[in-house]
């Protein structure tokens, strides 16, 4: 089979699941990844055919695909502020949305004035596939940042990613909701958390990709509440958060207000609700009250 009968094909097969464009787009990235060659090399030598191996791979991936398997699984990567991560069923798949937050921290965070004594430390909470660690690591390398996740094989590969990306991180196995107030952990000054926010009664409301794919315990509460980890998190963080020391969300759009409200009457200042670039309150962040010595 040609390159260029290979894309029509993957992507005339998958239009019942995706819209035009993104049918297209999946059928790149399996032939960029199948064939090694970015979009304008394929069209130079479109009329190459694939060997018996690639072929075979294109099948496989062709039938993962039609039964509903994410790309970035089936592929076994997702690209992530610029890197690139191991995913697997065990993670959620990063977001662009994400992306957008790790930004707004880095921009915050990047120029303050630490004493050359002093190391600030951050922790991720749920970290997942240590996206937002990592990527805050290689962008604020002078940090100590810390991951947790109640998942241990989600944290075997968090740990994979941060080997391969050669970003030294320090994980923790806890699941937020029993250890709110865990003492073994240290003092930090910014605390960030892309957590569950999906009541068990919304699942209906999910792609069936989504669904039947991604982790549950990563996307739904455990209760009907929305706010179930953000008000845990709350609670760690006034045993764990430095006064002065910043806290930042992503959440749902529908959930944006009520999470910042939450914080306003938790001892947070200066709390404030961001919008991402398609214009959704996606990111919540707030300092909390006082200083720290």
């Amino acid at each position: 089979m040609l390159i260029k009968e290979a894309h029509r094909r993957m992507q005339e097969e998958l239009s019942f699941l995706y819209s035009s464009r993104e049918s297209s787009t999946v059928s790149d990235w399996v032939m960029e990844e199948l064939t090694g060659w970015t979009r304008s090399q394929r069209i130079v030598h479109h009329d190459t055919f694939l060997s018996s191996d690639q072929l075979a791979t294109w099948s496989t991936a062709l039938q993962e695909l039609k039964q509903g398997r994410p790309v970035q699984y089936v592929l076994g990567h997702s690209w992530f502020c610029g890197m690139r991560f191991k995913v697997d069923e065990r993670v959620l798949i990063p977001r662009p949305e994400t992306e957008e937050l790790v930004e707004c921290i880095v921009k915050e965070s990047a120029g303050l004035a630490w004493e050359n004594t002093y190391t600030p430390k951050a922790l991720d909470i749920g970290t997942g596939s240590g996206c937002i660690a990592i990527a805050l690591k290689k962008r604020l390398p002078n940090w100590e940042i810390h991951g947790m996740d109640k998942s241990e094989s989600a944290l075997q590969l968090a740990r994979e990613n941060a080997m391969l990306l050669e970003a030294p991180i320090l994980w923790h196995e806890a699941d937020i909701l029993t250890e709110a107030r865990n003492d073994h952990f240290t003092g930090f000054d910014l605390i960030v958390s892309n957590p569950p926010y999906i009541p068990p009664r919304e699942r209906h409301e999910l792609s069936q990709q989504v669904v039947q794919h991604e982790p549950h315990m990563a996307l739904f509460t455990t209760q009907e509440d929305p706010l179930e980890f953000y008000r845990a998190i709350v609670t760690f963080s006034h045993h764990h958060l430095l006064r002065g020391g910043q806290l930042w969300f992503e959440t749902h759009m529908d959930y944006a207000q009520e999470v910042a409200t939450l914080l306003s009457k938790q001892e947070f200042e200066a709390v404030e609700v961001m919008q991402d670039m398609q214009k959704k309150d996606r990111i919540v962040r707030g300092k909390r009250v006082g200083t720290s010595l």
